[in-house]
């Protein structure tokens, strides 16, 4: 699956799954350039080109042919150099450039570390960890599943849509001029590229079950995605994104950040309503979103320091308590906790990119 289209005339804007942009915004369909319409330029398409090479030589006739020696674009950044489809995979290397992802010895416990550097030597600082829920837990969340499942023949239009495209939902959720903002576009496409990497690398270490792999009654609505359960991607695509627009949009009117907040939730929710995960892995997947939002706030200037998340931090109390809180972060949450500071990151390529969006903004 390629999860870093970017934009491009080629490839449309973002991902073709998951919860990135591959319809509705951009040059394929809705907003933006259709697939009816001419290519944005004459190489983009077979024919065109061969008009193209047929006119060249009309074109260049008597022009000199003697050209100039090319000179090295040092420090130029990436937006005056390089397409956006190549520039994603820059934004992301530079983003897990500090991070690493790993299992404690009983792989019970998967935990996001940041590099840091102090007076001494660098050290691997806990960022954001998770501690797997113990079996009966999850046992005893297959009620709280079963409760929703009324809702499927309502929603099964909304979870089938939300699939395939879901950030389309958030962007109508935030009533923003889309078509005016692509560098706003590209840094929420960073930031998920970002989520999706963290949240496979946990995922695959925790390697919790789906619901229906506990109680097969729940059949789920959708085909299940091939891989582990906990934490929530939607939940967690969907937090990154409401953290980011939010942050954004903080002198705006507070109807439409409750609107975005809300559809964030919604998003997260409906997958466990199609019974492809619990409610506990929705708290878990917000609360990796809402760390990588201020991950990469702090890394553009934003925030002076980055808050430790911890994800099963005490003692696991009843299963039903294991839900996302309507309001406030998911830290507060019985089943999570805030444990200290670390630096904010230096994130260079990030911060250039966000000096633009604030002029979409301004």
């Amino acid at each position: 699956m390629n999860l870093l289209n970017g934009i491009d005339p080629q490839s449309g804007i973002g991902r073709t799954a998951g919860i990135g942009r591959t319809a509705g915004i951009g040059r394929t369909a809705g907003i933006g350039r259709t697939g009816d319409l001419p290519p944005l330029t004459a190489g983009g398409d077979p024919e065109f080109s061969a008009c193209l090479v047929a006119a060249r030589g009309a074109l260049t006739l008597n022009l000199p042919t003697d050209g100039q020696a090319p000179r090295a674009d040092v420090g130029a950044t990436p937006w005056s150099t390089t397409g956006e489809a190549h520039r994603a995979p820059m934004l992301l290397a530079e983003s897990l450039s500090g991070l690493r992802v790993t299992p404690d010895a009983k792989a019970e416990t998967s935990t996001v570390a940041l590099w840091t550097t102090g007076r001494g030597a660098g050290a691997w600082k806990d960022f954001v960890s998770f501690r797997r829920p113990p079996a009966a837990y999850f046992a005893g969340q297959v009620a709280r599943v079963d409760e929703l499942v009324p809702l499927r023949e309502t929603r099964v239009l909304e979870v089938h849509a939300q699939s395939g495209s879901a950030l389309a939902f958030l962007l109508s959720a935030a009533q923003l001029p889309v078509q005016r903002m692509p560098r706003t576009l590209e840094f929420l496409d960073a930031a998920l590229a970002l989520q999706m990497a963290l949240q496979m690398r946990v995922k695959h270490q925790l390697g919790c079950a789906r619901p229906h792999e506990v109680a097969p009654h729940l059949l789920p609505m959708i085909d299940p995605p091939a891989h582990r359960s906990l934490p929530s991607g939607h939940a967690g695509e969907s937090a990154v994104v409401a953290a980011v627009l939010s942050h954004l949009m903080a002198e705006g009117p507070p109807s439409r950040l409750a609107m975005l907040r809300r559809m964030a939730l919604r998003i997260a929710e409906n997958r466990v309503v199609a019974g492809v995960h619990f409610p506990v892995d929705s708290l878990a997947g917000r609360l990796l979103g809402e760390a990588v939002a201020d991950y990469l706030l702090a890394g553009v200037g934003e925030r002076p320091a980055l808050a430790v998340r911890r994800f099963g931090a005490g003692e696991w109390g009843v299963p039903e308590a294991g839900l996302p809180l309507q309001e406030g972060g998911a830290h507060l949450s019985p089943e999570c906790a805030l444990d200290g500071e670390l630096p904010a990151p230096e994130l260079p390529d990030h911060r250039v990119l966000w000096e633009l969006v604030k002029k979409e903004w301004a």
